[in-house]
């Protein structure tokens, strides 16, 4: 796992798509140029790399190559699985995030039975609709 994000790993969690990797501090998650052609040729579907922030509860980077996404802005799918992790890590309910990125964004998130709750600003960067029910 070290040679996907060339940084000193603290944990490492895996679902049945994603792989999660916190590294120590902000300023590692930041500079971290992960490896995303050997990201691309693992079973997964992405990747959420994570830290401890000062400002922050956590601040995330999400990388999907394999999808054509090399990094993602904003993640909202990622949160929901980094609300759970951060709170129970740092045992709170409420969390404010950081996704460091081009176009980064703060979110919000309320972790409580097993569901999260997430908010934030968001822009509309495409809208579609369906208009013909096929069954």
């Amino acid at each position: 796992m070290q040679e996907l994000v060339n940084a000193p790993l603290l944990k490492v969690a895996k679902n049945s798509d994603r792989y999660l990797i916190e590294v120590a501090n902000e300023e590692l998650l930041k500079g971290l140029v992960p490896n995303l052609n050997l990201l691309a040729t693992l079973p997964i579907t992405d990747l959420v790399v994570t830290s401890p922030a000062t400002k922050y509860d956590f601040i995330p980077r999400y990388f999907a190559p394999r999808i054509g996404i090399e990094e993602n802005f904003v993640t909202g799918s990622a949160h929901c699985g980094l609300a759970p992790y951060s709170s129970q890590r740092l045992s709170k309910k409420q969390l404010y995030a950081f996704q460091s990125s081009e176009k980064a964004g703060e979110l919000f998130s309320y972790y409580q039975d097993d569901l999260a709750y997430i908010t934030g600003k968001a822009i509309t960067i495409y809208k579609s609709h369906f208009n013909e029910l096929l069954l």
